[in-house]
């Protein structure tokens, strides 16, 4: 669902786009659900109708251990992704998300097969 300006509670900034998915992967780790492909597509797809300066955001819900909510929007005419997470209730999950989006916006990651492939 895409939706206005959002309450938050992490306002995370914005990350690299071509780490979309890995930030994705990395707060549903945190959050104890089970990130599957069509997780990703549901968020691919839905990305390009974002703009972070219209205040059109996407909300990802992942319902696992500690119910997250993910908050994606395109900056039009760059290469980065704004994201906010909505949920954080504890110290921990809120310093490992900020040290994800720390990540994601400091590197380009490349993407490599995983070993279960």
């Amino acid at each position: 669902m895409t939706t206005s300006e959002p309450e938050c509670i992490l306002d995370g900034g914005w990350i690299i786009a071509t780490n979309l998915r890995p930030l994705c992967e990395s707060v549903a780790e945190f959050a104890g659900y089970e990130f599957s492909e069509s997780d990703w597509q549901a968020i691919e797809t839905a990305l390009p109708a974002t703009d972070v300066e219209q205040a059109t955001w996407y909300d990802y819900p992942m319902l696992g251990q500690l119910p997250l909510t993910l908050l994606v929007a395109a900056d039009p005419g760059s290469s980065v992704v704004f994201i906010r997470v909505a949920g954080v209730t504890d110290e921990r999950t809120e310093a490992q998300i900020e040290a994800a989006l720390h990540i994601f916006a400091t590197w380009e990651l490349a993407q490599q097969p995983r070993q279960d492939e």
